[in-house]
């Protein structure tokens, strides 16, 4: 006979979710959109709208544009040769809060690297695209998005050089 425990509770094993093939954590989920609800709220005025330069023709900048850095950024992997910030725009256009994007272009081929960046002034908008986009076809091949990383270096990084 098993022992009585005093407790009506059970302890259950914390769940796997998987959506769509890729596991998935709530916890995670849920501090990240804390933060970034607390980022919207120290905001003192509407947001900044910038917009992206583009070269003739729809092609990709060659220069990056300036990034408001209080704006979500996503990471687009996985475009096609035919990539250009007015193929991105047209994809994330229906994200009101969509404030700039930029295909970055080969210095020697003038050719788009395969890989581009949207920003969005609101946390919803660069959520519900996150969920939305991921794995769509934009041009030629299905997208893979991440969460884009700050490309200035952290000062810790260059200790030791003056």
């Amino acid at each position: 006979m098993a022992p009585k425990t005093g407790s009506p509770y059970r302890v259950s094993k914390p769940q796997v979710n998987v959506l769509d093939g890729k596991h998935i954590s709530a916890k995670k989920a849920a501090s990240y959109l804390h933060s970034v609800r607390q980022q919207q709220h120290q905001l003192k005025g509407p947001p900044t709208i910038t917009s992206s330069t583009t070269g003739t023709g729809g092609a990709p900048a060659t220069q990056e544009p300036s990034w408001n850095p209080k704006h979500f950024r996503l990471f687009v992997g996985n475009l096609g040769p035919d990539a250009t910030n007015d193929l991105l725009r047209g994809a994330f256009g229906k994200y009101t809060s969509m404030s700039n994007v930029h295909v970055p272009m080969d210095k020697h081929t003038k050719k788009p690297k395969g890989y581009g960046f949207v920003a969005f002034a609101n946390a919803d908008d660069y959520l519900q695209a996150f969920k939305d986009m991921d794995g769509k076809y934009i041009g030629q091949f299905p997208v893979q998005l991440k969460r884009a990383e700050s490309s200035v270096p952290k000062k810790h990084k260059s200790k030791g050089r003056r």
